[in-house]
């Protein structure tokens, strides 16, 4: 019976491994398919929206970055 047990938790525990690798690459996934989103939003802006904004055409991937970072830091402390 013993033996049975522990196969059963060391399966669960590799199941369980998998499943956080699984989901740590779809959060990964997702991030990178937002933050691609965000850049080709704001690159669709014209240089004078952008500048409304206080970001130049070169700022893009590093302000999406930025926003994105601001968005998940929110959710975060939404979850608290």
């Amino acid at each position: 019976m013993a033996l049975i047990a522990s196969k059963a938790y060391g399966f669960l525990t590799t199941l369980g491994r998998i499943g956080v690798k699984v989901g740590r690459a779809a959060h990964n996934f997702l991030y990178t398919a937002q933050v691609a989103r965000m850049i080709s939003t704001l690159s669709r802006l014209s240089d004078n929206q952008l500048a409304q904004i206080g970001i130049s055409r070169s700022d893009i991937p590093k302000y999406a970055e930025t926003l994105m970072a601001t968005d998940q830091k929110a959710s975060d402390s939404a979850k608290d």
